[in-house]
């Protein structure tokens, strides 16, 4: 009887315990994400702008990006293919699908930056409209001491640039992006002109549009307007009458118009700009050229992408 009710209790228990297990193995209804919708651009530089696109994970990108000067002096130097030039390069390297590193040299000013991108939410067909990404750059100016007087510290050779990046592409043909930037300077320049733009610190909205005309080209255009902070006026929209005048206090907005040709390993643009400077924290703070008043130049990038 003892020996009855031992080898029950053991049938009960492998049952029970086989019932458990079988519970356990059915798999619960996966939660599946909606697709992914096409990237709303085709490279992480558009013109002047930074996109939320990031490569592949493991990927590295080289960047060819190239000013020359404006159009002023007409002939006399080729309409500006003779004169200043800007020339940055760089290399990024895609650690994950998200994130983003790189490095790069720039000619004006010497300013060497290290970069840092990271894409937190992706547009998804049918689920969340928007791609949402966060862009940093810290740039180190590389002149002679001599440039920054005689309180020469070598923290004054940094700047900041920090943006928020949202874009959306609404249909095959037509994508637009929305930037939120914040800029700072650790020292800027005072001696050149007592009556020059004397502030560390600027924010700025910017605008991207991208309209597909063919599967590898585009038309690209841009806006930007920076905000200065701690000045009087704050928000600063300046056009003055005269073709050759030159603003003295406060930087100019910079609009870019451009033609993108892009490939599965390369991009490039080529384009009319207002702007000189390559970074976008140069841009933002130090653009003395009005678009509107002729103070253009002809501009363009190139990138090449090679996966590991």
């Amino acid at each position: 009887m003892y020996t009855k009710r031992i080898i029950l209790s053991l049938l009960f228990f492998l049952t029970g315990l086989g019932i458990s297990l079988a519970q356990d193995s059915i798999a619960e209804p996966a939660v599946t994400q909606k697709p992914l919708a096409k990237a709303a651009f085709e490279s992480g530089i558009c013109m002047d702008n930074i996109t939320v696109s990031i490569p592949p994970a493991k990927t590295l990108e080289f960047v060819l990006q190239h000013r020359f000067g404006t159009i002023q002096n007409g002939w006399s130097d080729l309409a500006g293919l003779w004169g200043n030039s800007n020339i940055r390069i760089g290399l990024n390297f895609s650690i994950t699908k998200n994130l983003l590193i790189g490095l790069g040299t720039s000619k004006t000013n010497r300013l060497q930056d290290f970069q840092i991108k990271y894409t937190f939410l992706h547009q998804r067909k049918g689920g969340f409209p928007l791609t949402i990404a966060y862009y940093g750059n810290l740039s180190l100016n590389a002149l002679n001491k001599v440039n920054y007087g005689v309180d020469y510290k070598f923290i004054d050779r940094f700047a900041y640039y920090n943006e928020f990046l949202f874009a959306r592409r609404f249909c095959n043909m037509f994508s637009l992006q929305l930037g939120i930037s914040y800029t700072h300077f650790n020292k800027v320049d005072k001696t050149v002109d007592t009556t020059a733009l004397t502030t560390n610190d600027a924010l700025a909205i910017s605008l991207l549009a991208r309209v597909k005309v063919s599967p590898q080209s585009s038309i690209v255009l841009a806006y930007q307007q920076p905000i200065m902070l701690n000045y009087d006026p704050a928000f600063v929209v300046r056009y003055p009458n005269k073709f050759m005048e030159v603003p003295k206090k406060a930087p100019y907005p910079n609009i870019s118009l451009g033609w993108e040709i892009s490939t599965s390993t390369h991009a490039f643009h080529v384009y009319i700009s207002a702007a000189q400077g390559i970074l976008p924290s140069e841009i933002v703070m130090h653009n003395t050229n009005n678009f509107f008043n002729g103070f253009i130049l002809v501009g363009f990038n190139l990138t090449r992408l090679w996966s590991f």
